[in-house]
This record gives structure tokens, C-alpha cells and sequence, in this order.
């Protein structure tokens, strides 16, 4: 049986296997000249700019909302400066991230939030009938641009580093191919949540033609070839070619883990969690559940035995929260549904009470003795980093709507399943 009193002696566990972008809210863009008309123009070019990269959609300037707040793109702007770039006077614009969030639930859109998936790309080059795998280190001039348009899309992007691992494990043939299984094999050691697959050819002058594979599955799905991938071709020069095709790869993870804003939502969930086993499991799966676009707060409102359930706050709909919580791999839908549902008497805010309820004792059979049910203040310290942090847990006086059960497992290789 779970004890609560080790809850609150365990670290956190560490967070999941995604990258966090920093800088979805800052912008730089070009200022030409230094009239009013210019600046003006700059900094709705940011606005844009953050708008796609936070939204996850590329075409939101056309969300007839979010057109008319582009006139007044100032009342969204939180810090600005001048600097220079490449020999290029630059206008720094930083945005408030609480009305760019306001703006886009007015404009029922999406929101996708600093954790993202890492994107390995896989790229070889064809230039002067000379094909070769471009690693992070080759300072090459189309592997800046698209990690650049990355950075710009908000996606991040990451190339192999090129050491003898790789080079065992992966040819040109195989990446020019598209061959699942040696992908898969040596994207393993980066652990992506996505893998983009590029070809690209050299073509007169600043031309060039981009053929690319995007594996958004996990690696192991990939290795099985379960997961068809999304592919596009993009021709024409260099800097537009390369930018459609992030834009597209962008627009693709924009779709599956950005979450839609406005509209109904459907208020409080219960959500449970089997095979609890120590305190570590349950900080970790707190934290997972916390960190979720879709949730607004999350109290756990009941330990019992093994399971958990958390009372859930939503900030989109049911539907959507579902979906975010089943991409982690070490979640698993449990397909018989909670024989009952329990109502506890209220309880004082600040406590947790964790009671063995799993099923009823025979009016005959004595209550077991010993310490099987126990209550702990948890209003004062939680362990963060070994070192007591201030919390306010509060717990509800009834149980909300239950919306799903799963079963935890902490061996899962893959933390993020895509």
C-alpha cells in the first residue's frame, strides 16, 4: 500500500524527455528605415511571428480576430529594443504571454505551450553529383537555414553529431532511401519525439529541391514500420524552400499537440491511476498531469492502495485532455471502468486522507488493525530538489466527473510517445 507520509519525502522526478522553448514570445525583425510607418510595421511583423510560433498553425493571421489585432499590435507588446543583426538594424520585441494567450482563446484557436517535441533531422545533400549525410558539425549552409527556420516555427530542431556510433550505423543509401529500420536504429541513441527525413538536391544558383519524410511516431513505431510518415516536396530558392518546408513540418506537430482554446470546455474531471508504487511515481505523474496545455490545476483528490485519483481542471475540453495524457508511453488506458463511486466527507483544505477502499470489508470481518488508513498536512512543504518548497494543496469536498482510468508503469523506454 502507497504510504503517504513517503510523498512528501521523495525528490521530483525528472521531467519528460521534451524540449522547453524559451523564446515563443520574443521576436526580431528587420527595421529598414527609422520612421513611425516602419517601426509600426516591424512590429506587426513580430506579432505574427509569435502568434504562429505560440498558435502552432502558420495560417492564424488569417483568424479574422487575430487580423483585426494585428492593427493595434502594440497593446500586446511588453518590452522592445533596437539591436543588429548581420550588419541589419533590428527591432527586439517581447510580448505578454497573458494576452497573446487572451487573444488567441478569442479567436478560438490553438495554443501550444514551451514543452516540445525534439526533431532529429536526417539530411543528405546532392550537389554536384556528390551526396553526402550533413552532421552537426559540418557548418553547412542549408543545416543553419533549417535550424534557423525552426527556431523561428518554434520547433526544436537537432542534426547527429557525425562520431563513429553514427557513421556504423546509418549510410547515405539508407537516409536517401528512406529505410525505416536504420533510421529508427540510429535515431535511438537521441530519443526524438519526431524524425524528419530531408533529400535535398542542388539545383542552378540558390535553387533547390527538398523531399522529405516526417516520422512523428516514436522510435519504436518507426522501427516497425506502424507509422506511415507525412511527406512533401518544396522546390524553388533556398530560404523560401527551406521555410515552406518547416512551415509544413511545424504546422504538422502544431496539429497533434496544440491545444484548441475557447469554445465549451467540460469543467472538472476525476482521473485515475493505477499501479502507483512509491512516492517517486506519484510526483512524477503529478507533475506530468500539471504540465499539460490543456489542464489549468490538478488537486489529488484520493490515494487508495495502489491508485490515485486527481480532480482535474480544464482549460480545454475533455477530448483534447485525453489525447495530451495519452502520449505518455507510460500510461495505459484501462478499459474496465471504476465499480463505484466513492463520496468521502469533506475534509479540512490542506489535507489528503488516503483510506483502503478498494472493497468493502464482509459485515462479519473484523477492520483491519494497524495504520491502514492515515492524514497527512501537506499546506506546508513539499519536497522539490531536496530542499521544502511552500504548497497549497487543496482538496475537494466531492469527487468530479470521472473521465478515464490508467495504469502507470516507470520502466517505459520511450517517456513521450508521439
Amino acid at each position: 500500500m502507497l504510504r503517504i507520509a513517503l510523498l512528501f519525502l521523495a525528490l521530483l522526478a525528472l521531467p519528460l524527455k521534451a524540449a522547453t522553448v524559451t523564446n515563443l514570445y520574443q521576436a526580431q525583425v528587420a527595421l529598414p528605415d527609422t520612421d513611425r510607418q516602419s517601426e509600426q510595421a516591424a512590429r506587426k511583423q513580430a506579432l505574427e511571428q509569435v502568434l504562429i510560433k505560440v498558435s502552432g498553425q502558420s495560417d492564424i493571421v488569417e483568424n479574422e480576430v487575430v487580423a483585426k489585432a494585428l492593427g493595434s499590435s502594440s497593446q500586446y507588446v511588453s518590452q522592445f529594443s533596437y539591436a543588429n543583426r548581420d550588419g541589419q538594424r533590428t527591432l527586439l520585441l517581447t510580448f505578454d504571454r497573458n494576452r497573446i494567450r487572451t487573444l488567441l482563446t478569442q479567436a478560438n484557436s490553438t495554443f501550444w505551450g514551451e514543452q516540445r517535441p525534439s526533431v532529429l533531422v536526417w539530411l543528405v545533400e546532392d550537389a554536384n553529383r556528390s551526396r553526402n549525410i550533413i552532421w552537426d558539425q559540418s557548418n553547412n549552409d542549408l543545416a543553419k537555414l533549417i535550424q534557423s527556420e525552426g527556431d523561428r516555427r518554434g520547433v526544436p530542431v537537432m542534426m547527429p553529431i557525425g562520431d563513429f556510433e553514427d557513421v556504423t550505423a546509418i549510410s547515405i543509401p539508407d537516409i536517401w532511401g528512406g529505410f525505416a529500420q536504420p533510421i529508427a536504429t540510429a535515431s535511438q541513441r537521441y530519443q526524438p519525439q519526431a524524425v524528419l527525413v530531408v533529400r535535398a538536391r542542388q539545383q542552378d544558383g540558390e535553387q533547390v529541391a527538398l523531399n522529405w519524410q516526417l516520422y512523428s511516431g516514436n522510435i519504436d513505431q518507426l522501427a516497425r514500420n506502424q507509422v506511415a510518415p507525412s511527406e512533401g516536396r518544396n522546390s524553388g530558392e533556398t530560404v523560401t524552400t527551406v521555410g515552406q518546408m518547416v512551415d509544413s513540418v511545424s504546422d504538422i506537430l502544431g496539429a497533434k499537440y496544440a491545444v484548441p482554446l475557447g469554445g465549451d470546455t467540460s469543467g472538472q474531471l476525476a482521473v485515475v491511476v493505477e499501479n502507483i508504487q512509491s512516492s517517486k511515481d506519484f510526483f512524477t505523474l503529478e507533475r506530468l498531469i500539471t504540465n499539460l496545455t490543456s489542464v489549468a490545476g490538478v488537486n489529488a483528490y484520493r490515494i487508495q492502495g495502489d491508485r490515485v485519483e486527481f480532480t482535474v481542471q480544464l482549460l480545454s475540453t475533455e477530448d483534447v485532455f485525453q489525447r495530451e495524457l495519452s502520449q505518455d508511453s507510460r500510461l495505459s488506458a484501462v478499459t474496465a471502468p471504476v465499480a463505484e463511486q466513492y463520496e468521502p466527507a469533506p475534509q479540512p483544505e490542506g489535507m489528503l486522507r488516503a483510506t483502503d477502499i478498494s472493497a468493502p470489508a464482509p459485515a462479519d470481518q473484523p477492520a483491519p488493525e494497524g495504520d491502514e488508513s492515515s492524514e497527512v498536512d501537506v499546506s506546508g512543504t513539499e519536497q522539490l530538489d531536496g530542499e521544502p518548497q511552500a504548497v497549497n494543496t487543496q482538496v475537494e469536498a466531492k469527487p468530479a466527473k470521472q473521465a478515464a482510468v490508467f495504469s502507470w508503469s516507470n520502466s517505459a523506454s520511450t517517456p513521450v510517445a508521439l
